[in-house]
C-alpha cells in the first residue's frame, strides 16, 4: 500500500522540479552581461551629453518668444 502512494508522490515531485528547472532558464538568458552594461551607459552618457544643450538652446528660444510676444503686445496696446 505504502508503494501505491510513494510512486505518484516521487513522479509529482520530479514533474515539478523539472517544471521549476525548465522556467528558470528564460531568466538567465534575459540578464544583461558586463559588457552591455557597459555599452548600454556610455550610450546613455553620449546621448545625455548631446541632448542637454538642444534642450538649454530650446528653452532659450521659448523665453525669447515670450519676450518677443509681450513686446508686441505692449506695442499693440498704445
Amino acid at each position: 500500500m505504502k508503494k501505491v502512494l510513494l510512486y505518484p508522490v516521487i513522479v509529482m515531485f520530479l514533474f515539478c522540479a523539472v517544471f521549476f528547472a525548465c522556467s528558470n532558464k528564460g531568466d538567465v538568458e534575459s540578464k544583461k552581461g558586463k559588457i552591455e552594461k557597459m555599452t548600454d551607459k556610455a550610450a546613455k552618457e553620449i546621448v545625455d551629453h548631446i541632448r542637454t544643450p538642444i534642450e538649454k538652446a530650446r528653452s532659450v528660444k521659448n523665453i525669447e518668444e515670450d519676450r518677443q510676444n509681450a513686446v508686441e503686445e505692449n506695442l499693440k496696446e498704445q
